[in-house]
């Protein structure tokens, strides 16, 4: 039996760890709206470089994840160490990433080249600039800590909220991801103007760094947590001192509780056809969206006639629009339920505004407005269902396993579908060939809602019952 928080403190946990997740995303999002000045000639003040090479860095996010598995092997260490140890570890290694990506853009010419040797069926250049491939190496590692940080705040909230407003403080920590995301759209043009084209990525830096303090904070919470449900497990007021070390151990370490991580219990979750839907549905919808979000600065830039300062604000929109709509739909998801349908009408949207920009015939500027408004809509819909979806279908003890599983699919199409598009734009600058895949993508994830929804009624899952407990 654990203790029951007091309202406040939920909230307050909330608020704490949201704030170091949206660290997190300002700071994958803050290069996105530099593009085009990243691949503006040298001699004009950029960097040269090609979309190829803004594709190799924007997909160097997923690297080490996908092809390293850290992020299997961070579900294993939060499952078996704890939350307090995989967060600091993860928010740690954001700070790090980021201060070797500023390294690069601030210290390394960008007219010295290397070569790879590895094409990756060609969508990696084999020669490439020195400083995309450093700054690369440096995105990979803090998009190592981002994803292990995102799975540890998940189970997190979890732990806090489960029997009260799951999916309400999910979709509030996913509104303050958005924040995160809006603002890194907004401002890192301006910051840029007024400075240099590293100054965005310091201004990133330093915010990643005020998340890593923060979450030391919490972890004393997560201590004085743990100490009262072992009081209430041993039915005493206070634990014996000489005890306490272990007890604490015991309490965050999944693998010495009674319901305790087993793996066999992770094949028993792979065998789940809902957990693999989902994890389906994750990676094509967000394949769909946050690949497009990397390029869209630059097609508002060279196929609506947008400036580069404002084209970050039209982008914006985007996740402007899902700090009030993720929150609203995910208490709608809390007391009524219906998640599979709101993760069908997002997928929905999202394919029809990607037909939309496909058409090269309709660029203009209040189009994409309106556009960006729809996709804005399409991304509050399916995160507000699909992560507190998750806990329907795994058990806790297995919950960060189970989303490092899926994070790990998703990263798949992160680190891929940015190289392909950069390659595509290179070959088609119009936008049309790439903008055409996003719709496909897109389609993929309706029929997979379909599928689920489907499943859904077979397995009993219970993706359609509302989170609070009457």
């Amino acid at each position: 039996m654990l203790p029951s928080a007091s309202k406040l403190t939920r909230w307050t946990v909330l608020i704490i760890v949201a704030t170091v997740m949206m660290a997190g995303y300002i700071f994958w999002d803050i290069v996105s709206p530099l593009s085009t000045s990243l691949r503006t000639p040298i001699e004009q003040g950029g960097m040269g470089w090609t979309q190829a090479e803004y594709g190799f860095y924007a997909g160097s996010y997923s690297f080490f994840n996908v092809f390293l598995f850290m992020l299997f092997w961070g579900g294993i260490i939060l499952d078996k160490c704890g939350i307090r140890f995989a967060g600091l570890l993860a928010t740690g290694a954001m700070f790090l990433g980021a201060g070797i990506n500023y390294y690069a853009i601030q210290s390394i010419d960008p007219n010295t080249t290397v070569h790879i040797g590895i094409s990756l069926f060609g969508l990696v250049p084999e020669q490439i600039k020195l400083q995309v491939f450093v700054a690369a190496l440096g995105f990979g590692i803090f998009g190592v800590g981002c994803d292990i940080t995102g799975i540890t705040v998940s189970k997190v909230i979890t732990k806090w909220f489960t029997g009260y407003e799951l999916a309400s403080a999910m979709g509030i920590q996913v509104a303050m991801a958005r924040l995160g995301t809006a603002s890194a759209l907004s401002f890192s043009p301006l910051i840029a103007q007024s400075w240099s084209i590293s100054a965005p990525i310091l201004t990133g830096a330093v915010v990643l760094l005020i998340g890593f303090l923060l979450f030391i904070g919490y972890c004393f919470m997560d201590i004085d947590y743990d100490r009262k449900a072992l009081a209430v497990q041993h039915n005493i007021q206070t634990p014996q001192p000489q005890n306490l070390n272990a007890q604490h151990e015991s309490i965050d370490n999944p693998a010495k509780q009674d319901e305790s991580f087993r793996f066999r219990d992770l094949l028993q979750v792979l065998r789940n056809p809902g957990f693999w839907l989902i994890a389906l549905l994750c990676v094509f919808f967000y394949s769909s969206i946050r690949p497009f979000m990397k390029f869209a600065t630059d097609l508002m830039v060279s196929q609506y006639g947008v400036a580069k300062t404002t084209a970050g604000w039209i982008v914006a929109i985007i996740p402007y629009g899902t700090i009030v709509l993720t929150p609203l739909f995910g208490m709608l998801y809390d007391r009524i339920g219906k998640g599979i349908q709101l993760m069908l009408v997002g997928c929905a949207i999202l394919t029809v505004c990607h037909i939309g920009l496909a058409i090269p015939s309709i660029h203009h500027t209040g189009f994409a407005f309106v556009i960006m408004f729809f996709i804005g809509i399409s991304f509050s819909l399916v995160p507000s269902a699909l992560w507190p979806s998750v806990p329907k279908i795994v058990p806790i003890k297995m919950l960060g396993s189970a989303y490092s599983i899926i994070y790990y699919i998703q990263n798949i199409g992160l680190a891929l579908v940015p190289m392909l598009i950069g390659r595509m734009n290179d070959a088609d600058p119009s936008y049309t060939t790439s903008m055409t895949t996003f719709c496909a993508f897109g389609g993929a994830a309706v029929i997979i809602a379909l599928v689920l929804m489907a499943v859904d009624k077979k397995k009993g899952y219970g993706l359609q019952n509302a989170n609070i407990k009457s």
